[in-house]
Formats: C-alpha cells, structure tokens, sequence
C-alpha cells in the first residue's frame, strides 16, 4: 500500500512533544533520524548518514543532532530550547541502493534555510516507493557479465568466460529473488553460492563428457561467484574505521567477512562434491599489446555490470566504469612493471577517489555511488576464494600466502579512498563529528 495513503497518526502526548504540536521537538527528530535511517539502509557509510542527519536537522530548526551510527542502528539525540530527545532507529533493511542513495543526498544538499517535518517525510517516502531501476533479467545478467570479466582478467579463456556467465546469471537470479523477500544474508550467500559453482561445473562438465570441450576448463570456477564479495560494506568498514568510526567499521568488516567465509564454504562444498576447484593452470596468455586493451575493456564491462547490481542510474554506472578503466588499467600498468600489487592499488584507488570527487561535485551525487563500484573490480575475491580453498586442502602455506596478499590489498584499496578523502574533504582531516 501506498505510505502516502495512510493517515499521519496523530502526535501522542509526551514530556517533549505537547498534543497537537506539529513540527515538535518529536516529530523533527523523528524526519532528520528517517534521513539516517533511509541512507543506512542503502549502504551509505556512517559519517555521510551522521551529516545528512545534522544538516537536515538544522534546516529543521533543531538546536543540535548528536548521533551514533553503527551498521544497523542510529541512536541520536535532538535538542529544541532547553529540551531533548534520544531515539534508537533501525532500518527494516540494509542492502545497497545507489539510486536511492543519490536521490536522499541530492534532497539534503538542496534542502532550503527552514523545512517542515512533512515535507522530509513526503520526499522520502516518494524516493523510497521507486522500484528497481533493472529487471530480474538485466540485474542477472550484469552479473553474468561482470564476473565474466572478471575471470578474464583472472586468466581464463572464452569457455570459462562463457561458463561463468551462465553460472553467475542463475546465481544472481535466485539471489535477488530471495533478497527482494528480505532473506537472512548468509541463508541467501550459501544457497545462491552452491547453485552458482553448480550451474558453472555443469558448464563444463556436460561438454566435457561429450567431447565437445577437451577437460580442464576450471579456471572460470571461483570467478563465477565474485559477484557475492559484499565490496560497499567492506569499503565503506574501512573508510568508517579511517573516521574513528570503530562501531559501524568493525561491524561492517564483520559482515564482509562473514558474507565471504560462507560464499567460500558453499564453494568449497560443492568443489568436493564434484570433483571441482580453484585450478592455475591453462589460463590465457596474449602479449601486452593486446592484453592491455582487452583488460581496459573487461574492467568497464565488469564495473559496468556491478554498478547495475547496485541499482546505479545509467550515469553514475557508466561514470564508475570510465573512472575505474583509467585507474585499473594503471594499476595493471604499474604491477606489469614489477610495482608490488598493494602499492599499485593505493596508488590506483587514491585516482579513483580523486576522480569520483570531482564527478561527485558535478552531478550532486554521494561519491561512494562512483568510488566504491569502481574499487570493486580491485578487490581480489579470487585470491580469498582460493586461500579458503587451499586452507581446506591441508595447503596451510600456500593458503596463508594468499590470504596475507588479498588482506593487503584490500586494505591498500579502502586506504587509498580514505587519502582521496583526506586530501578533498576538510571535514574529513577534522576529529570533530557532525552534530
């Protein structure tokens, strides 16, 4: 049912909030806290949500809005001449939604001198009835796409790019259809994990058996369920632990790791099962002449294909997808020239920060809508995959190294964000909090 088709409930009688006030000290705290609670939820990290809610809390004519914003709750307090109030809001769900994100910063950022509580809620409930702006069909397919090149730039050839591409559209399918029914997240992980890795062994198997394909082809295996590393909550953890921000930082970096220990459980489950797993050899080789433009052109469709997953409008995609060519084809550029991995990634995601500020401040936008999609195709979810596989064969070694090399990247990737906004944000270089 439509929210604006429902009666307001009239305010109840409370020590802060006199009957029949309209714009009280509790309705105002309640319409700044439903701008934290609406960014919250669609993955923004928690000093952007802290400063939507202090500007809007101003426009609101609230004397001040102190808050606490952790992965999933905000626990603020609103004062209005002499008087307060704390409330704990907490979303009914927490995903990624660029659209809506932009849409909610975009509101705050025009937000005029005085606003009234009803005109906060009317706009936010008219931004959260938008449906998707993809169907099923394409939001699977932007993952089949996306991990397809991913795999090509994890070495594999044309049948694993093929095979991924089926595997991860099935995947992404089932997941989004639990998803959209607000499912536990690690049930939807391992259940759209296991029919990935099962659709991408029936890929190749069948062909195999039937001599359409020679053996092998395995390469492609863990590629297909890249579209599961949960790359805004582990990005946006690091930026807010970058911001002291320890609660919603250590909370969201939990949640990432959970996400991906179950992602690389149900892998390694049906791997067993089948006779399947992470395999190094057989990958493509091309020489650097053609292999550079072929990576360039994998990195967009890749990023291209995450920033639909996220609901981006076609923009702010196409925006994270020129943003990341540039900066992982010079990442690429620098490790070919024996640059060590994690300082060819700080060096590229810095760039990428950079860049996603300057489009930020154009087209009104948050820059996470630009940064963190354009980092994803960055994050080494392979090499994760592969540690816990390899941990999981009694390769403690081999297993610890790769584990060691992803975690540096990773860290190089949220660090090079943080600097990009260190460098362009005053309010970032302050220890103050927004208030």
């Amino acid at each position: 049912m439509d929210p604006d088709a429902q009666p307001r409930p009239a305010p109840l009688p409370t020590t802060t909030s006199p009957l029949g006030a309209v714009d009280s000290l509790t309705v105002r705290s309640e319409a700044a806290a439903a701008v934290g609670s609406a960014l919250l939820s669609g993955g923004m990290a928690s000093y952007r949500v802290k400063a939507a809610m202090a500007l809007t809390a101003r426009a609101l004519g609230l004397d001040s809005f102190s808050s606490i914003v952790t992965f999933t709750d905000i626990t603020a307090t609103a004062t209005l001449g002499g008087r307060y109030r704390t409330r704990i809001t907490q979303p009914d769900h927490v995903g990624v939604d660029v659209d809506h994100l932009a849409r909610i910063h975009r509101m705050v950022e025009q937000l005029p001198a005085r606003v009234s509580a009803a005109e906060i809620f009317e706009q936010l409930a008219r931004i959260a009835a938008r449906p998707p702006l993809y169907g099923a069909l394409v939001n699977a397919l932007a993952a089949g796409l996306a991990c397809a090149a991913f795999s090509f730039l994890n070495g594999g050839g044309p049948i694993e790019m093929l095979a991924v591409l089926i595997a991860a559209i099935a995947g992404q399918a089932v997941r989004r259809t639990m998803q959209r029914r607000h499912w536990n997240h690690l049930l939807v992980t391992v259940i759209a994990a296991a029919l990935t890795s099962g659709v991408y062994a029936l890929a190749v198997g069948v062909p195999t058996l039937l001599g359409v394909i020679e053996p092998g082809h395995r390469g492609g295996y863990l590629a297909a369920v890249l579209f599961l590393v949960p790359g805004f909550p582990l990005i946006t953890g690091i930026l807010d632990i970058v911001r002291s921000d320890f609660s919603a930082g250590v909370a969201r970096l939990t949640y990432s790791m959970m996400i991906i220990l179950a992602a690389a459980a149900s892998v390694w489950a049906v791997g067993i099962a089948v006779g399947m797993g992470p395999d190094s050899t057989n990958l493509l080789t091309l020489p650097l002449a053609a292999e550079l433009p072929l990576r360039a052109l994998a990195t967009f469709v890749g990023v291209l294909g995450f920033a639909v997953i996220f609901n981006s409008p076609w923009r702010i995609a196409l925006g994270a997808a020129l943003v990341s060519l540039v900066a992982n084809t010079l990442r690429f550029v620098m490790t070919t020239g024996e640059v060590p991995p994690q300082l060819a990634t700080l060096a590229a995601t810095t760039l990428v920060g950079v860049l996603a500020y300057t489009a930020a401040r154009i087209w009104h936008i948050p820059r996470t809508s630009i940064s963190v999609p354009a980092v994803v195709i960055m994050i080494p979810g392979f090499t994760l995959y592969t540690a816990f596989s390899l941990m999981n064969t009694g390769d403690v070694t081999g297993s610890l190294m790769l584990l060691q090399e992803a975690v540096q990247v990773i860290l190089a990737a949220g660090f090079g964000l943080a600097l990009a906004h260190l460098a362009t944000s005053p309010s970032w270089r302050r220890v103050a909090h927004p208030h």
